[in-house]
């Protein structure tokens, strides 16, 4: 089937499909939906620089969905997995969307570029599994990060990309999946923790979601440093860094 639409198409694809096993035991497999996976530097050769000095490195990927070299990044937006998984109210992670929003619409943030980092799966309708966000909520930033941290000996599943698949593709906009407990990744948290939060600059009244929601202006609290990301799609490798 695969084989098939690539040649219809003239691209690989990503599908989603069901299956399931009948009474006399035939596998039936339904397609559910396809897109032409032209990725974003999919075919360009990028080199990922190696001697990146290890307390300026904020992530390293193993798991390239996407590729390039992104111009130098002024803000992140940082939701921490432990402490979205310890939000106790609903409500409060449902509001955590429109937060984010408000910070992608300011014209600061989308003068400046800024990437975003949160746990699981950006987009989701089950906030358990992700922050529930529209495109709409995200669309200024240059990449994209979904988080998955082991917890009790659970990896949580990442959609890579998949909620605003095409939107990401057609803005170019870079998606990388980070797994923290991957001895072949890094995540360099206490660059992170050491970094100042400026939500309520952007949002005044949220300050009841700063333990939850960070935005570092990287820049003004790095003595003039910004981020940089580069991801080979090749390689499978990416990694961001403060220059």
């Amino acid at each position: 089937m695969l084989t098939r639409l690539e040649r219809a198409y003239g691209q690989p694809l990503d599908t989603e499909f069901t299956s399931m096993v009948d009474a006399r035991g035939r596998v039936c497999i339904n397609l559910l939906q396809c897109r032409p996976m032209r990725l974003p530097g999919a075919t360009a050769s990028v080199t990922l620089p190696e001697s990146i000095p290890p307390g300026r490195i904020l992530f390293r990927s193993s798991r390239t969905i996407s590729g390039g070299v992104t111009p130098p990044i002024r803000y992140l937006l940082y939701i921490d997995p432990a402490r979205y998984g310890a939000v106790e109210t609903p409500e409060m992670k449902k509001s955590l969307g429109r937060i984010v929003g408000r910070i992608n619409e300011h014209p600061d943030v989308a003068a400046g570029r800024i990437l975003m980092m949160g746990p699981g799966r950006w987009g989701s309708s089950n906030i358990e599994l992700g922050v529930n966000v529209t495109y709409a909520d995200i669309n200024n930033t240059a990449v994209l990060v979904e988080m998955a941290r082991e917890e009790a000996g659970q990896v949580p599943e990442v959609s890579y990309g998949t909620h605003f698949f095409l939107d990401l593709v057609e803005a170019q906009i870079i998606y990388l999946p980070v797994y923290p407990g991957d001895p072949e990744a890094q995540f360099n948290g206490e660059v992170f923790e050491g970094l100042l939060n400026v939500l309520t600059d952007f949002v005044p009244d949220a300050k009841r979601f700063g333990e939850v929601v960070r935005v570092f202006d990287l820049p003004a609290t790095t003595g003039g440093l910004y981020a940089r990301v580069v991801a080979d799609p090749q390689t499978q490798r990416a990694v961001c860094y403060l220059e």
